[in-house]
């Protein structure tokens, strides 16, 4: 714990994937001044080279970006799940570590707390499964948000029981009781109109998430803060009108305006901000329908098909990765998965792991309507497509490569490259870049 008063400090917001024009019309019709005041801030916008959704234009691969300082073409992590630690070059706080700087951090994508040991407080985001909570109380809280994303659509009672006693369990030694009842009429309000579906558990996900930040930053006093907020994105990809603000829109926008404001009332006199989300969307309604499907349970559908395995992490959406006993029994799997076809198409994105041969990545790769149930055949097996997959929603929002950043405190320039935000924060903090040049340097001579 950090008892010494910083000489600076700065809070990163990463409100995953905004879109400007949905936060300008939300605080416009909604009267939401605590995101009139976040637009109300300077701004500059990123920018990326990745160009291709689901092979790089994604938030787990551009948030790496940003916590790295380097672009995907140098760190190489593509896929939900995979974590930096391979790498030579540091993300941020482990760099303010070495520099004898705290950090607390948040929900960060595809991020480890590593060697770090100034970060006094760590919170994994839900799917990178390798990674634990720090201090180990924060794992409690983690549970059910890490249980429930991945298994939403084919959830074990007794599972849910015990990871939501677990939670119980944080809330009550959390001291942030009384902060959680009292949004409490607010969330009965959004249950009342909206009823209770994925849209409105994320908002409450990320309204209850940032109570708990507020209170770990308070209590570490952490010269370096960052958490991460995915609501937004989320509404933006399932419930984006591109007329007027959809029911679940507006219970998320409400819901983001509350949690800015208790970070904003958290924030120290002289504390710098920063606000960005490292790509954003572009709205796609009345567009060729392009259709999520989710494999309800991953471990039956592969059982189903006779192919052999020996665990199976699921992802946010339409992906996986599965871990085997033997490389032959990766490849065996790779190429069954690989055959697979749906209406004359391949089915399935394969990708071996070149860091382990006992694991594979797959991403149902396949996003046209279907008309009536269909028969897909893997490893000679066939069998109905709806009995273990789900079309979850036709996407409303799809990525672009530009961001946005709103700051107070600091200074940016107009344009930068996403990843160039990292040498921003830390030459906020007068730590030196040379380490970092000569990571990148090397890393780029070497790709």
């Amino acid at each position: 714990m950090n008892t010494q008063l910083p000489s600076k400090r700065l809070t990163l917001i990463g409100l995953n994937e905004f879109s400007v024009d949905l936060l300008t019309r939300g605080a416009k019709e909604l009267q939401l001044k605590n995101i009139d005041r976040l637009l109300s801030m300077r701004s500059a916008t990123t920018t990326t080279d990745d160009m291709v959704e689901h092979r790089g234009l994604d938030p787990w691969v551009q948030w790496v970006s940003v916590h790295t300082g380097v672009p995907s073409s140098v760190h190489g992590i593509i896929h939900l799940g995979d974590t930096p630690s391979a790498l030579s070059v540091s993300q941020v706080w482990e760099t303010l570590s070495d520099a004898g700087i705290s950090s607390g951090i948040w929900g960060a994508m595809n991020a480890t707390r590593e060697g770090a040991r100034h970060c006094d407080f760590f919170l994994p985001d839900p799917w990178t499964f390798s990674e634990v909570a720090y201090p180990d109380e924060l794992n409690d809280l983690l549970s059910l948000p890490r249980y429930y994303s991945k298994n939403y659509l084919d959830v074990s009672k007794q599972q849910f029981l015990a990871c939501t006693g677990r939670l119980v369990k944080f809330i009550l030694g959390s001291g942030a009781v009384l902060k959680l009842f009292k949004q409490i009429p607010f969330v009965l309000g959004g249950v009342l109109r909206n009823g209770i579906n994925n849209a409105l558990l994320f908002s409450l996900f990320d309204l209850f998430s940032a109570e708990f930040f507020v209170k770990y930053k308070k209590r570490y006093t952490p010269q370096f803060s960052l958490v991460f907020l995915n609501s937004i994105a989320h509404l933006q990809h399932h419930r984006w009108d591109k007329d007027k603000l959809s029911k679940d829109s507006i219970f998320g926008l409400r819901a983001i305006d509350r949690v800015l404001g208790m970070i904003f009332a958290a924030r120290e006199k002289d504390e710098a901000i920063i606000v960005m989300n490292a790509l954003t969307q572009r709205n796609i309604v009345g567009e060729k329908p392009c259709v999520c499907y989710r494999q309800i349970n991953p471990q039956h559908f592969l059982s189903a098909v006779g192919i052999q395995f020996r665990s199976v992490e699921q992802l946010m959406t339409n992906d996986a990765h599965v871990f085997f006993h033997s490389e032959a029994e990766r490849d065996a799997a790779a190429r069954a998965l690989e055959a697979a076809t749906l209406c004359g198409k391949p089915l399935f994105h394969v990708e071996k792991s070149s860091q382990d041969p006992n694991k594979l990545f797959y991403l149902v790769d396949f996003w046209d309507e279907l008309d009536g149930e269909k028969l897909i055949s893997v490893n000679d097996i066939e069998i109905k497509y709806f009995e273990h997959f789900e079309a979850i929603v036709a996407r409303t929002g799809a990525h672009i490569r530009t961001g946005n950043v709103y700051y107070e405190g600091m200074e940016l320039p107009d344009q930068l490259y996403n990843h160039e935000m990292a040498e921003r924060i830390l030459n906020y903090f007068s730590v030196a870049q040379a380490s970092v040049r000569d990571h990148v340097e090397a890393l780029t001579d070497a790709v």
